[in-house]
This record gives C-alpha cells, sequence and structure tokens, in this order.
C-alpha cells in the first residue's frame, strides 16, 4: 500500500550501497538513524565504502536475495516500517514480518548496524567548554599524546606572517589604504590574487586593476580587501585534503560561494541589521575552517570522518563528527581562529553558526552563516530567523539565486586561489 511519509509514525528506511574490491553490499536502516560502518566491518570482516559520494536520499533499493544485504536489527521489533523501491519513489508501509519474509535468503542477514541519533552526545552550548570538550574527545585517540592546553595538544601549523601582519592592522583605527596596501604587497601572491579577484567580471569594475590600491580604491574597498586577503593568507596554513568525502573535492569553491553569499544577504538587509560587509565575507569564507583543521591535524580520523560522511548524508554534519570525534569542525574551528586572535564576531559567528536560536554577543552574524548554510544546501529555513535578520524567504532565494548566476566568474576566482596555492 502507498502511503505519505508523513501520514503514519511509521520509520522511514533508508537503503546504502556498500563495496569493497571483492563485491557489493546492501544495508538498510531506520532514516533516524546513523549508518556504523565500523559494525558492518566487524560483522563481515571486511572494509567496505560508499558506492555513491553524496547521496541525501539514499540509494534504491536492490532486489533482495539478488545482493547481500545486511538490515539493522531493531527494525523487527517495528509494528511496521516505511521502504520504496526507489530512492525517490513513494513510500509504502510493510510489517515486521514481512520484512523479514523480504529479506529470508541467505544473503540476508538482520544485525546491529546503526546508532539511532538521539542517542548521540550534542557539543557543550558554550564555547567557554569547547577546549575541555576536544581536549576530553582527544584523549580518546590512543595516537595522540593528551597534555594539558589543547595547543599542546595538537601539533598546529603557525600562521601565515602576512595573516599576522594582517590581524596587527586590522586592530589600528589609524591604518588607511597606504598601510594595508604596504603589509599585503610583503606576499607576492597574495598581492596578485587580491587584483585577480578585484578584475573579476563578477565584479564589473572598468578598465584594468594594476595594483592592490586600484583594487582597494576602485573595486572592494578597504574593508572587503583586508578581511579578503585575511581569508585567503589563512588559506595557506593548511592544505585542502587528498582523501576527504568525494562530494567535497574542492574547499575553496564550497568556501568562496559561501562568502559572496553571505555578501549579498548583507547588501539585502535593511541598514539598520547589517553587520560589516568584510566581516560577514570573511565569517563566509573561514566557516568551514574547522573542516580544513581537522583533515591536517588528525588525517587518519579524518579519513575515518569522511566516509561516515558519505553514507550518512541525510544527516546533519555536526552528528556525524559528533559520534566519530566527539567534538565538531565548528567548535575546532572557532577555537583555532579564537587562538589566533581573529576578531571575535568572526570566531564567535563561526561557533554558533549551526544554532539558529542564538542569542548571544554577534549572533547577528551568526543567524546569517545559518542562512547561508541552508540556502547553499537547500534545506529548509526556520522563518523566525529570516525575520530577526529583516529578510523574508523570496529575498534570501533571491540572493542564493545571484549567487548562482555568478558560478562561472566563481570558478574562475577559486581556480586562481588553487593555482596560487599549489
Amino acid at each position: 500500500m502507498e502511503i505519505s511519509a508523513e501520514q503514519q509514525p511509521y520509520k522511514r528506511l533508508r537503503v546504502v550501497h556498500l563495496a569493497d574490491h571483492t563485491g557489493r553490499l546492501q544495508v538498510i536502516f531506520p532514516e533516524q538513524h546513523m549508518l556504523d560502518i565500523a559494525a558492518v566491518s566487524r560483522i563481515t570482516k571486511r572494509r567496505f565504502e560508499p558506492i555513491t559520494n553524496f547521496n541525501s536520499e539514499g540509494d534504491p533499493l536492490i532486489k533482495p536475495n539478488s545482493v547481500s544485504s545486511i538490515i539493522e536489527s531493531s527494525l523487527l521489533a517495528e509494528p511496521k516500517v516505511l521502504i520504496r523501491l526507489k530512492s525517490d519513489g513513494p513510500y509504502h508501509d510493510i510489517s515486521s514480518d514481512e520484512l523479514k519474509t523480504m529479506f529470508s535468503g541467505p544473503l540476508n542477514r538482520f544485525e546491529d548496524i546503526s546508532l539511532d541519533i538521539d542517542k548521540i552526545k550534542r557539543p557543550t552550548d558554550n564555547h567557554e567548554n569547547d577546549e575541555e570538550q576536544i581536549l576530553e574527545a582527544l584523549g580518546r585517540f590512543q595516537s595522540i599524546r593528551l597534555k594539558q592546553r589543547l595547543e599542546e595538544t595538537l601539533e598546529i601549523p603557525p600562521l601565515p606572517a602576512s595573516s599576522h601582519r594582517i590581524i596587527r592592522l586590522s586592530a589600528d583605527q589609524t591604518a588607511g589604504t597606504d598601510e594595508l596596501c604596504e603589509v599585503i604587497a610583503l606576499d607576492p601572491s597574495l598581492a596578485a590574487q587580491v587584483i585577480s579577484w578585484a578584475s573579476s567580471p563578477y565584479y564589473g569594475a572598468p578598465g584594468t586593476i594594476e595594483s592592490v590600491e586600484d583594487a582597494i580604491i576602485r573595486v572592494l574597498g578597504f574593508d572587503m580587501v583586508m578581511n579578503l586577503a585575511l581569508g585567503l593568507s589563512m588559506g595557506n596554513a593548511f592544505h585542502a585534503p587528498d582523501n576527504g568525502p568525494r562530494h567535497y573535492e574542492n574547499f575553496w569553491l564550497d568556501s568562496v560561494s559561501n562568502a559572496v553569499l553571505m555578501e549579498t544577504l548583507v547588501k539585502a538587509m535593511p541598514n539598520e541589521k547589517r553587520p560589516k560587509l568584510g566581516h560577514a565575507y570573511l565569517s563566509g569564507l573561514l566557516q568551514n575552517f574547522g573542516y580544513l583543521a581537522i583533515s591536517s591535524i588528525l588525517p587518519p580520523h579524518f579519513s575515518i570522518l569522511s566516509r561516515y560522511y558519505e553514507a550518512n548524508a541525510h544527516l546533519p554534519s555536526e552528528l556525524i563528527e559528533m559520534q566519530i570525534l566527539h567534538f565538531t569542525k565548528e567548535q575546532l574551528g572557532s577555537w583555532l581562529l579564537r587562538y589566533w586572535s581573529l576578531p571575535d564576531n568572526i570566531w564567535t559567528a563561526i561557533r554558533y553558526s549551526k544554532k539558529p536560536h542564538y542569542y548571544g554577543e554577534h549572533a547577528t552574524l551568526a543567524k546569517l552563516l545559518y542562512v547561508s548554510h541552508q540556502l547553499r544546501n537547500g534545506l529548509d529555513i526556520d522563518l523566525s530567523v529570516l525575520v530577526e535578520v529583516g529578510l523574508d524567504i523570496e529575498q534570501a532565494e533571491a540572493c542564493r539565486e545571484q549567487m548562482y548566476q555568478s558560478s562561472h566568474e566563481l570558478h574562475k576566482m577559486v581556480s586562481l586561489i588553487n593555482t596560487m596555492n599549489a
């Protein structure tokens, strides 16, 4: 019987296809669960990886008894479950007895292969407790020697010299264009990036941009160049990983798109609610900085995390991170930016960007990061958050469309970053 997923409280099932060098495996588990790849490996004595690199809807159901399948055993205690034959098809309800009969052949087994997401610990509510929570989490990793402070435990690469100079300059209230040009000129690669950025068709500046001073005065403005230069220079501290999730091949494209969307959202807001445009841009550029930090500082754990991202694309990333690492990339990223003395509003906004109802200091910037994330990932937005930042859903979606229309120019800008950082 075909049924709407909203009509009944029955559990919806998710199908994921895994494979290793010897064959394929179909796993079936409740949608409100996380697939435990480690449990699958223990049961099968094999190392499987997801076949599809990122599928939030799940994979289509392969006909029972035509491929090896493992089904979450707790489903047998459910009166009925909802299943679909195609990943985008309608749900059908079946009883647990019917499910058991359907998968009764020799290629099938019922095992504990998933975790109820309600039982996964959440990150601490207050950023002041982040260091303690991260340290406690790192203590679980036998490969890491735990010390008293986080910066002593992690092998954190030094902040690039250009970033140090720009941070110091940003704290100088008397600094002007000449001082900023002088600082950026000390890093020729960074200067070239800023000039090329301002020359991009995205900004449509007439004539040729020949210097950083031109970029500041004619196109981007003082604050934007300072924050853009800071974000680009900080990207040199870590390199995008080679073994990350296969749907996330270009860290910088995601970051630049986020920054541009943040810029567009701020411009659409009422004047009295707007945060600084440059700070909005920088926070968007650095929102996923914790992702780079995890990949560089904890490479073996990041590799495991990446496979869980792929297999559980239906779940928020912070749930997967809490289960695997016991802290989130927002926690680590914001701690690192705070440790490196970035402005308070930047790291605070990043820390609380997944908490739409955060009402502490710098809440507007945090809420904008939340809105940008939801827009770019096609997720529902809490309309009350839009009201709080002075936007409606039509304006927000128009900003997203404006960003998408510039995708060709954004790809060129990202290509420049990747070339410079190669």
